[in-house]
């Protein structure tokens, strides 16, 4: 579901890494889905890859940010909002909502990863692209 293609590139090295392992991730949740059952219990590796999203989020959102601060990136705060906002939504899952519907709490998952994601890396993070590749990032 989630090919790594070559516009997702920013030309960035460490950041498409990043990108490249977030992909992953959603590719995870993703199998989850097309090999879900309804009478499985697939609860455990459900939460277990949320979890891994959300800190491998966070530990991306951080690189991109120390990045704008170092090289200080005029777009700082508004690309920082939406960071803030997708961990919200990732924060925001209850764990309640995933056993009492995996398969379509997973569906409801993927979308919403999907959707934000590629929106994100396709548009927002064009946006830094071309600024810090102007001034010798690499």
């Amino acid at each position: 579901m989630f090919i790594w293609k070559k516009e997702f590139e920013l030309g960035i090295k460490s950041i498409d890494e990043q990108h490249k392992c977030l992909l992953d991730l959603g590719n995870r949740i993703n199998e989850l889905l097309v090999n879900h059952d309804d009478d499985d219990d697939n609860y455990d590796e459900i939460y277990e890859v949320i979890e891994e999203l959300r800190a491998y989020t966070v530990y991306h959102f951080n690189t991109e940010e120390e990045l704008f601060l170092k090289y200080n990136y005029p777009e700082y705060h508004a690309h920082k909002k939406e960071h803030d906002d997708f961990v919200a939504f990732l924060k925001s899952v209850n764990p309640e909502d995933i056993d009492e519907n995996q398969k379509g709490f997973l569906k409801k998952l993927l979308a919403q990863i999907v959707q934000w994601v590629f929106k994100h890396i396709i548009t927002t993070d064009y946006m830094y692209k071309d600024y810090l590749l102007r001034i010798g990032m690499k």
